[in-house]
């Protein structure tokens, strides 16, 4: 059994022989109850569902706590999860389930995550002035992205953030590869009336 409530973040290098195994090898491990195992998945995959729950959300401490809810999911549920080289489609699944719950939780939840979202403009006067600009590009978008439908959320996230190919995404997440196409094309596009309808 784990020793701690939370997982923390793994940053330490792995165990050689660890770090060359498959994801269904260490979890097979973590199944027999090898921490080493299940914390080399960890820091394998770490980014990948940090950086979904973060853009998801639009703020960086929900997405932290969505990850190790995930993590901490994925270790007390071990035993139910079937070994077939699935496991990024498995964790994109759990993650993008957990910030729907997290975002259902919400009231008002766009305009609260917008707010959340907003970085520190305390040293702005000390920035350059394209830098300013394009801070306040990246923060709107982040903002905008926040507002999309669950399915072109997800796919733009992993696309442009994570640059997975159309199949890899496909992969992740179940969907056919048209689909994923259709998603990205219709995310493009309402973000883009989005913003033009904010007056850029």
């Amino acid at each position: 059994m784990m020793p701690d409530r939370k997982i923390r973040l793994v940053e330490q290098p792995a165990d050689d022989s660890l770090e060359s195994m498959s994801d269904d090898d260490l979890f097979l491990l973590a199944q027999a109850d090898r921490r080493d195992a299940f914390e080399q998945l960890i820091r394998r995959h770490q980014r990948l569902v940090l950086g979904l729950a973060t853009r998801y959300l639009g703020d960086p401490a929900a997405g932290r706590d969505v990850s190790q809810d995930v993590f901490l999911a994925l270790w007390s549920e071990r035993g139910r999860y079937q070994r077939r080289g699935r496991l990024v489609s498995y964790l994109v699944s759990m993650t993008t389930n957990r910030c729907n719950y997290v975002a259902r939780q919400r009231s008002s939840n766009l305009r609260k995550v917008a707010n959340l979202s907003r970085e520190p403009d305390r040293d702005s006067k000390d920035i350059p002035a394209d830098r300013l600009l394009e801070r306040e590009k990246a923060r709107r978008v982040r903002s905008l992205l926040t507002s999309l439908p669950e399915k072109p959320r997800q796919v733009l996230i992993l696309r442009f953030t994570h640059d997975m190919s159309i199949d890899e995404i496909a992969n992740a997440t179940g969907m056919p590869s048209g689909t994923v196409k259709s998603h990205i094309s219709r995310g493009l596009k309402r973000l883009h009336e989005l913003w033009t309808k904010g007056g850029a």
